[in-house]
């Protein structure tokens, strides 16, 4: 027998959603989007430089809004990395299409993000009870790949400079975020 049909989702449920999404600190970070969109269509260095300048203040803004008036949200913890992540992917493979970026320079870059998605993956895969949470190391990364993108659309001959400095930032982040991983299996073993 099948199940009966599930209601149709009512106005006042999608004006709950769209309460949940439309925070301050959330339309802030999904400013990021439209930023990422236009750095890879404009080839203009000053434009480009203007709205990396926007995306890395849009990522302080965020975070000061959510703290400042307590609108912090799991989704605020979810989107804020993630439209860091569409900007500066977005923004490094601009340069890699360029050729002012090699893919191994791009994979470096991108280490700790790739660690990060495999690493959420199999969390979910085997739902194992890690929650991830910004530390400081990946912020330091997160800064470091702005600080790459500024440095390809100014300097791009200062590139191997940045990519050794992001990779070694990365190497620390991928242990730090590891160790906590593992401190956050042992204390919900002990819990259960």
């Amino acid at each position: 027998m099948s199940e009966p049909a599930k209601p149709a989702p009512t106005l006042g449920r999608s004006r709950e959603v769209w309460r949940a999404i439309a925070t301050p600190p959330n339309l802030i970070s999904l400013g990021r989007v439209p930023l990422a969109a236009a750095y890879l269509l404009t080839e203009d260095r000053t434009a480009r430089v203007a709205i990396l300048l926007a995306a890395a203040l849009s990522d302080f803004l965020d975070g000061w809004a959510a703290r400042r008036f307590g609108a912090g949200s799991r989704l605020g913890e979810v989107l804020d990395p993630a439209t860091d992540k569409i900007f500066v992917v977005t923004a490094l493979a601009t340069h890699l299409g360029s050729g002012v970026l090699a893919t191994w320079q791009l994979g470096l870059l991108l280490l700790r993000d790739l660690y990060s998605v495999m690493a959420y993956a199999i969390a979910a895969a085997f739902r194992l009870p890690i929650r991830f949470r910004a530390r400081m190391s990946g912020k330091i990364v997160t800064n470091l790949q702005i600080v790459a993108v500024l440095v390809l659309t100014i300097v791009p001959s200062l590139a191997s400079w940045i990519v050794v400095a992001t990779a070694a930032a990365s190497i620390w982040a991928i242990a730090d975020y590891t160790a906590e991983g593992l401190r956050g299996l042992r204390r919900g073993r002990s819990a259960g």
